[in-house]
């Protein structure tokens, strides 16, 4: 069945409502919400700091709640758009080109929910055997925010799902099991860094380009953090402020550094050198970077020594991850006579790890390491703060649960692959594992290489099955 004319028209809305994680899912519930009650499904939010919204609509299929039946999920935040010179549209304009809707969020994953809204239109005055029950959620891209509000709920305790469907880009194929994922923030304080001046020639702004690539697949990306150290670590040349990078699990596709004129050449050379005025004296963040490129290396030491290495369910198989954030504080101005200041650099690194490991182990042992290496180093001239901003584990239910068996009869039906995958991103579904429920994941659109990158897109015919299917699976796991 084609896509209406209301589900463009919805999609439009969708897409235009930004929805970056830092603004709130605000905009998309007020979109859902008519659809949900237009199914007949009663509806209420979660709604913390104003903006950060998590949509429940249900139960379908029975007049009052009850647990035990079927929880369909969709968060509808989404990354940072990136360079919008990458874009060839609008991030924020829904675009139709040859069978394919290109904007930002149409696979990952907010259309999604349009396909859910759809099929519990299609069985409105079923009476089912179990309830099921709709969820758009806020902050899945930092942190798995709104997930997490859900499961220690009231809300959460009252329907007590069974089985979790959890929406990602996958193709139409279900996913029983995913990496887990953790991020650490490392602030490196330089309490000696000498002050440099750029009177005279100026400031040199040097861009450094990489390619995006949804973290936990960095081969498909270029890291141009990466490739800014590297420059700043083989020229020497003091540095007097730096960034890079757009999400924690986005690879990099830019990073810039400023440096005084005149300077050294590096390797490799930036990709775009830009001339701007003189600035007052600013500390040199040349030792802090360096400290930071360091603390990477001694993340990725932590990765390599996990076990096991592998698991080729995965692709990568086995742990990755980077730095993919960089940021400096803009230093206070001086005093007239000083010859030191502070400065200080934060960078964000990522790990995708397998469902076998503990990321609470992993962030233990690198903490104690980072401290005890930078405490060694740095001789009382250098201060590192740790933050943990990530910490989820993996999910690997069984090949023979309920939940896997059912889904795979109703792909098998509508001439699918019922054989279920792994996933190498996290999601929402180990949260809900981890909260007693059966959990997959499932839904339409390409993941690697299109997620978290420019010109995301989606195929219609992926949407329109969609809808047949999630209307499949309600009759499947509710009606039986």
């Amino acid at each position: 069945m084609a896509l209406s004319t209301g589900f463009m028209h919805h999609a439009q809305r969708l897409i235009a409502a930004n929805t970056v994680s830092a603004n709130g899912t605000l905009a998309a519930a007020d979109v859902l919400q008519p659809l949900y009650e237009h199914a007949s499904l009663p509806t209420l939010r979660q709604v913390v700091d104003g903006v950060h919204v998590n949509v429940l609509a249900g139960p379908g299929g029975m007049d009052t709640p009850a647990p035990g039946g079927v929880l369909f999920v969709t968060h509808l935040d989404t990354v940072p758009s990136g360079p919008l010179e990458r874009w060839t549209t609008d991030p924020w304009t829904l675009t139709e080109k040859g069978g394919y809707l290109h904007g930002l969020g149409v696979a990952d994953v907010k259309l999604d929910a349009l396909c859910k809204a759809e099929a519990a239109r299609r069985v409105q005055g079923f009476e089912l055997k179990r309830p099921f029950w709709l969820l758009g959620t806020y902050g899945e891209e930092v942190g798995l925010k709104g997930a997490r509000h859900f499961v220690q709920s009231k809300e959460f305790e009252i329907i007590r799902p069974r089985w979790v469907l959890c929406g990602e880009p996958s193709e139409l194929k279900q996913i029983h099991a995913h990496k887990g994922y953790a991020v650490v923030k490392v602030t490196v304080i330089d309490r000696k860094a000498r002050l440099v001046s750029s009177a005279g020639p100026g400031v040199e702004e040097l861009r450094f380009a990489g390619k995006a690539a949804h973290s936990s697949t960095p081969q498909l990306g270029i890291n141009a953090i990466q490739r800014a150290l590297a420059w700043a670590k083989s020229s020497g040349t003091p540095v007097i402020a730096a960034s890079g990078g757009s999400s924690s699990n986005v690879v990099p596709a830019a990073c810039v550094l400023k440096v005084p004129t005149p300077r050294d050449r590096g390797e490799p050379a930036p990709d775009e050198v830009k001339f701007l005025p003189a600035t007052a004296l600013k500390p040199n963040l040349w030792r802090a970077l360096m400290t930071a490129g360091a603390l990477e290396e001694l993340w990725q030491q932590q990765l390599a020594k996990l076990q096991p290495s592998s698991d080729a369910l995965f692709d990568p198989a086995g742990a990755v991850g980077g730095v993919n954030l960089l940021e400096c504080v803009d230093a206070p101005a001086p005093a007239p006579d000083a010859v030191y200041g502070t400065g200080e650099v934060s960078a964000s690194f990522d790990a995708r790890l397998l469902p076998q490991h503990d990321p609470e182990t992993l962030l233990k042992a690198f903490e104690s390491a980072a401290h005890t290496w930078v405490a060694g180093l740095g001789r009382g001239e250098l201060e590192l703060r740790l933050t943990v901003e990530r910490n989820a584990g993996g999910m690997a239910p069984s090949e023979d649960s309920e939940l896997v068996k059912a889904v795979g009869r109703v792909l098998e039906r509508h001439g699918l692959e019922p054989t279920p995958r792994a996933k190498p991103t996290s999601t929402e579904g180990g949260i809900f594992a981890r909260a007693g429920c059966e959990a997959i994941v499932f839904g339409p659109g390409v993941s690697t290489g299109n997620a978290h990158t420019a010109n995301e897109r989606i195929e219609m015919a992926q949407l329109e099955r969609a809808c047949d299917l999630y209307e499949a699976l309600i009759h499947e796991l509710c009606g039986a």
